[in-house]
């Protein structure tokens, strides 16, 4: 069996069945939560390792630099803390009016090759992952 993910270490046996029995909740959800939760926490707080999380990019906004550094981190911090996804490949879709940078994500999980939506707002530093259609 593989490592927990990070959100799965702080659950308890209890949870971990009842929410394995839940109709709908597939592997791929979990993966998404997971990942929600982890590029979330912001570098320094959440953690009692001071180098997990996203770092602070506000004197990097709107420049390329942003882009480089939040798309390396972002792969190392999927990569470091989401293993039941492997074979990432994040990529930079655009930006839109909003300020949201737009990213594609693929990888594979359960076997199965699938592609997710991150979406990075440079105001607030969230980040919001879905399953793409």
């Amino acid at each position: 069996m593989g490592r927990a993910s990070f959100l799965d270490k702080f659950a308890t046996r209890a949870d971990s069945a009842r929410a394995s029995g839940k109709k709908g909740h597939s592997e791929l959800e979990h993966v998404v939560r997971n990942l929600e939760a982890v590029l979330n926490t912001k570098e320094g707080y959440g953690f009692f390792r001071r180098d997990f999380g996203l770092g602070e990019y506000t004197e990097k906004y709107g420049t390329r630099e942003l882009v480089e550094t939040l798309t390396r981190e972002l792969t190392e911090e999927i990569s470091r803390h989401e293993p039941r996804l492997s074979d990432v490949e994040l990529t930079m879709r655009g930006r839109d009016a909003g300020l949201w940078l737009h990213f594609g994500l693929v990888g594979t999980v359960g076997q199965e090759r699938r592609k997710l939506r991150l979406r990075f707002d440079t105001l607030s530093g969230n980040v919001r992952v879905e399953e793409e259609p």
